[in-house]
């Protein structure tokens, strides 16, 4: 992207910021700019609604779930998760196929925001993903959510090469009720 764009959205950035310090409302500043053409400033806008916990908008943004920019996309759902904006899960699950793995798990981390079991078949199968981000964040979320029913394939994530995925596969298993004993003979199986 060119300097000069940068600067520009960074100017912006830091001029609807001293707005708000200077008591401007930033939640009317914010909703003003929502359909602006730059993703950029589209995105800081869902974000400033989001830290500025605007609930009013989520109709509204509920929209940016099919905006073709990835930063767009991330903070359209972690606000909704956030706004508790339940209406919006089947959508969100729609995006646990996007191309896009940074979208992925973004879009399994507002789903178990929103606490939607019905997604826990469609976030099981991203046990499987390619990239260990995604199965790594469905490792977290399906302990969170409770589903007893990925309990084998969490098992075997006890033997994975990256000891983050460990971590939060044992972490996962004993929010699902194993046992350190039964977590112990997991990671011991040939």
């Amino acid at each position: 992207m060119n300097k000069t764009i940068l600067i520009i959205i960074g100017l912006g950035c830091a001029v609807l910021t001293a707005l708000a310090i200077m008591h401007y409302n930033p939640v009317s500043i914010a909703r003003r700019h929502l359909n602006d053409k730059n993703p950029r400033v589209r995105q800081n806008a869902i974000w400033t609604l989001y830290i500025n916990m605007d609930k009013q908008s989520s109709q509204q943004i509920r929209q940016f779930l099919h905006d073709e920019d990835i930063g767009v996309l991330i903070n359209t759902m972690i606000y909704l998760s956030g706004s508790d904006y339940k209406e919006s899960a089947p959508e969100i699950r729609n995006l646990l196929n996007n191309k896009n793995d940074a979208v992925r798990r973004a879009a399994i981390f507002a789903l178990t925001e929103l606490n939607n079991k019905e997604s826990v078949p469609e976030i099981r199968k991203c046990l499987n993903d390619e990239n260990e981000r995604v199965y790594s964040q469905a490792v977290e979320s399906l302990g969170e959510l409770g589903d007893k029913e990925s309990i084998p394939r969490i098992k075997e994530l006890l033997k994975d090469k990256d000891n983050w995925i460990r971590y939060r596969a044992e972490k996962s298993l004993k929010k699902l009720g194993v046992s350190e004993e039964e977590i112990q003979k997991a990671k011991e199986k040939k």
